[in-house]
């Protein structure tokens, strides 16, 4: 067992991170959150015919999308997130973040700002229903390190499968350029002297859980992740 994982656990994130009683009120207004967005998508997935009428609606709002996170949601670029299989209650989620300024990026937030809550809805049902296709170099010797984390810190909230747990983001097969720099931003988040307020992303779990993880480890987690089927 490694250094950071040793570490971690001793503090006692890696074991009810997610739905602890010492929970800060962040964690708690989170949670919350994650549950309307979660009935929001369900009132829609569970009428086979609202959800096919989502799908279609959706394809038809994701012109701009495309440009960056291909049209069926598999990324045109390493550093850009895949959402093709992602949850679409994590992705509704992300709307909000960036059109209330939580996560920082211009196209992003004004596209979360311009569309409707329909159209968010839709164009996140219509995401999670394609299929994520893996062509990405995985170092063999880095993910064997990165599965041993992921089973020690990151299975308690995204899957032991990599897919995610009640509306967290689905992980497998993601973009390892993409999990390099998000895992760093994340870590970085506290430190003003390394990391702009642009580019900073906040979130309470994973600001404890990275603020462990060295360079290292997270090129090895990030191998791992886009590996897993």
């Amino acid at each position: 067992m490694t250094k950071t994982i040793r570490t971690i656990i001793s503090m006692g994130l890696a074991t009810g991170l997610c739905f602890s009683a010492s929970a800060n009120a962040q964690d708690e207004a989170h949670l919350q959150e994650r549950e309307r967005l979660l009935s929001l998508i369900e009132a829609v997935n569970g009428d086979p015919d609202k959800r096919k009428r989502a799908i279609q609606k959706g394809h038809q709002r994701v012109s701009f999308c495309s440009n960056c996170h291909g049209d069926d949601g598999n990324s045109k670029r390493p550093e850009i997130p895949n959402l093709a299989g992602q949850n679409p209650a994590y992705l509704l989620e992300q709307f909000d973040l960036f059109a209330d300024g939580r996560r920082k990026d211009f196209v992003m937030q004004t596209l979360a700002r311009e569309f409707t809550l329909e159209d968010k809805v839709n164009i996140s049902i219509y995401f999670a229903n394609q299929e994520v296709v893996r062509d990405q170099e995985i170092d063999p010797f880095k993910a064997r390190q990165g599965k041993e984390i992921f089973e020690s810190v990151c299975q308690y909230c995204h899957g032991k499968d990599g897919k995610g747990e009640a509306g967290y983001a689905r992980l497998a097969g993601q973009q390892k350029d993409f999990m390099i720099n998000a895992l760093k931003r994340y870590r970085e988040n506290t430190d003003t002297e390394r990391a702009p307020d642009e580019v900073r992303r906040t979130d309470a779990r994973m600001e404890r859980v990275t603020q462990h993880l060295t360079d290292q480890d997270i090129e090895a987690l990030a191998n791992y992740i886009a590996s897993i089927e």
